[in-house]
């Protein structure tokens, strides 16, 4: 059903689907497939048409672009995980499906963001995030390498209401199918990259009086591994030129997932994350433990043989393992340590995989996160020294941005390598992991590295005075 689909058939079809159900109103959920699009000719066309937006890329694996809310929640305070969960059973039980979906990857979802942590101690401030945003789209655009599909959830009461929703429906697969030929024209103009780097500079005081007292915590032995970030804020009144940013992230940061969630024109989180905390397709579940970083402009391999890297690396592979001996998950393997390229940034990673039953994805959350790889360990001692250190709530840095189906399969990603546009500023946020052995002036251009690998995507290139 693609291009040969006639109305008249598919809306037959879906009010049968309907008197089978019998009920007469309800949370409703439709999906059509659709030819293979251009996720970035659509997002270009709808994004400014829909105060929210998010969207999620990985190459060559299941990508969407989620529009409006249809069902939503935020949340303040601690319990986000087990409230998280009571959204997602709620709704996916009163979801009625209307159409047969036969790949999983076109499946209902529900996505979701989470803040770092509750950051209680810190005084409250007009941007702060909710601890948990969880959404059930109005709209989603789904792809997963040549197929398509577009789905669409609303609460109807009885056939005409339906059919209402159907013709919207249908409107808005006209509209993806001809979103290549509808350019934006919008212009956009964005300052030299010095203007970033100006104010990185003004920032290295406070870094390296940072980065100096977390070593000495970890050299001590209060600690064996913390993490902390810095952030850079700078004045950003142009429009934001999302989409190209999005294009050169795919094409200069791969293996990563590319990432947006926009809860207004305002309002915009994004990047491109290299870390998965974990993915879940029934039954197989796969962990990742990425830490230990380098220029890829160096020589990468020389990870292999860091032993400061790889004792950072060890710290959250332990931690994977030991998450999982938590949740009664026994039987694992793990892949080979390697170094694996995130465009200009590499990493050491291992792969951990199991095959698990009765395990939902918020047991999985409220055990992983936050992971030695953006926090420390022991954990709870370094989220208060993080909380005591840095000068800022780290907000939705470093915490899980992801989504979960209604058959319980999810992918959940760190949010890193990203920034916030808020209020006419873009603040960037980055961080560096520090144990025994660590040395500042590497530490600090290690956080140096990792701003500039998104901050290129975004400004012009260094202008000569």
């Amino acid at each position: 059903m693609k291009n040969n689909l006639n109305f008249s058939d598919f809306l037959k079809g879906v009010f049968s689907n309907f008197d089978k159900k019998g009920v007469n109103s309800g949370l409703v959920s439709i999906c059509i497939e659709i030819p293979c699009v251009d996720l970035f000719d659509v997002y270009e066309f709808f994004i400014d048409k829909y105060s929210f937006s998010s969207f999620w890329e990985e190459d060559n694996k299941m990508s969407y672009i989620a529009l409006e809310k249809c069902k939503y929640l935020t949340l303040e305070g601690p319990k986000k995980f087990k409230v998280a969960k009571e959204f997602s059973d709620e709704n996916f039980n009163n979801l009625i499906n209307l159409t047969d979906e036969s790949n999983t990857s076109a499946l209902s979802k529900i996505i979701y963001f989470f803040s770092f942590s509750e950051n209680l101690k810190k005084k409250y401030c007009l941007f702060d995030v909710p601890g948990l945003e969880a959404i059930l789209p109005k709209i989603l655009i789904i792809k997963n390498k040549k197929n398509c599909w577009l789905r669409i959830n609303a609460h109807v009461e009885g056939k005409s209401s339906l059919r209402t929703l159907i013709e919207e429906l249908w409107s808005i697969r006209d509209q993806i199918l001809n979103s290549k030929n509808q350019k934006s024209k919008n212009i956009f103009n964005y300052p030299s990259i010095n203007y970033f780097l100006n104010s990185l500079e003004l920032s290295n005081n406070n870094l390296k009086q940072l980065i100096k007292k977390g070593i000495k915590l970890v050299e001590e032995g209060s600690l064996d591994k913390i993490v902390l970030a810095s952030r850079v804020k700078i004045e950003f009144k142009n429009k934001l030129n999302i989409i190209n940013i999005l294009k050169k992230l795919k094409t200069n940061q791969p293996n990563t997932c590319r990432y947006v969630w926009r809860r207004n024109s305002k309002d915009i989180i994004f990047g491109a994350s290299p870390e998965k905390l974990f993915s879940l397709r029934k039954p197989d579940l796969v962990l990742e433990a990425i830490a230990g970083t380098v220029s890829s402009d160096l020589n990468p391999d020389s990870l292999m043989e860091s032993s400061k890297d790889i004792k950072e690396h060890n710290y959250v592979l332990e931690y994977l393992i030991k998450s999982l001996e938590v949740l009664k998950i026994n039987n694992y393997t793990k892949s080979s340590l390697k170094v694996t390229s995130f465009g200009d940034i590499s990493h050491l990673q291992t792969l951990v995989y199991s095959k698990i039953n009765n395990i939902c994805p918020f047991d999985l959350l409220r055990v992983l996160h936050p992971s030695p790889a953006v926090c420390g360990s022991p954990k709870k001692e370094a989220i208060n020294w993080i909380n005591t250190l840095e000068s800022f709530s780290r907000g939705n840095y470093a915490s899980p941005i992801g989504w979960v189906d209604s058959e319980g399969n999810s992918e959940f990603r760190v949010a890193i390598r990203g920034a916030r546009y808020i209020d006419q500023n873009l603040e960037f946020t980055a961080g560096s992991g520090l144990v025994k052995g660590s040395i500042s002036k590497k530490e600090i251009e290690e956080i140096q590295l990792k701003f500039q690998s998104l901050v290129k995507q975004i400004f012009l290139a260094k202008t000569t005075k």
